[in-house]
């Protein structure tokens, strides 16, 4: 079976610019009694802290006492920042965040393809195949849940896309124009009658129904 995996997509300021893995610090950095989690991207092996000062300060306030300017911390990285804080904690990493297809060869291995451009604009957050359509699929997505320094995600419509064997990579086949909103799910249902309708699902928004042409 392969296998699609969504992801974050490549259109955002987590990957823009960088070459290096997104990483992510969890501690309690102040011994406040809460965890922090401080994200930061890599450039030329040096990792910088991904938020601002003052929203680093949120969850950080001695940062406040420690740096007075803008200008104390730009362009510095996350340990020179953190200083004496900077150790005995969680890290995770993420290196890829585009959307892929796992491509199983028959044999027990995978071949990694990523999916087309158009769906590495916003985050996928899910697959469908297309009822009577031998390989054909769709895919949606979309997050809004985001501060206004990185912005939200909102230019992943429901996207048609398949597997050109010829030329060994995921062509777009088209989408559903005018379809808006975080899209969390994509489902196959039977209507009165015995039609085929797709469902999709919205957060926070009214459900969608589209009927398949014969």
């Amino acid at each position: 079976m392969d296998i699609l995996a969504g992801n974050w997509g490549l259109n955002n300021k987590f990957h823009a610019g960088k070459n290096g893995p997104l990483k992510l610090y969890v501690k309690d950095f102040d011994n406040n009694g809460s965890t922090e989690q401080i994200m930061a991207y890599t450039i030329d092996g040096k990792e910088y802290p991904f938020l601002a000062k003052d929203e680093l300060e949120k969850p950080l306030p001695v940062l406040k006492k420690a740096y007075v300017t803008y200008g104390e911390v730009a362009g510095k990285t996350v340990d020179y920042i953190l200083y004496d804080l900077f150790k005995d904690f969680i890290e995770l990493r993420a290196d890829n965040l585009s959307s892929t297809c796992f491509i199983n060869d028959g044999k027990g291995q995978y071949k990694k393809v990523d999916l087309p451009e158009e769906l590495q604009l916003s985050p996928v957050m899910a697959f469908t195949e297309v009822g009577g359509r031998p390989g054909l699929l769709m895919a949606s997505g979309n997050f809004y849940g985001t501060i206004p320094y990185e912005g939200r995600y909102d230019a992943l419509q429901p996207t048609l896309f398949a597997f050109d064997r010829q030329q060994s990579k995921f062509v777009i086949k088209g989408n559903l124009p005018y379809v808006y909103g975080e899209s969390r799910d994509l489902k196959w249902i039977r209507m009165q009658g015995g039609r085929k309708a797709l469902l999709l699902a919205r957060n926070n928004d009214a459900l969608q129904f589209f009927y398949l042409n014969d």
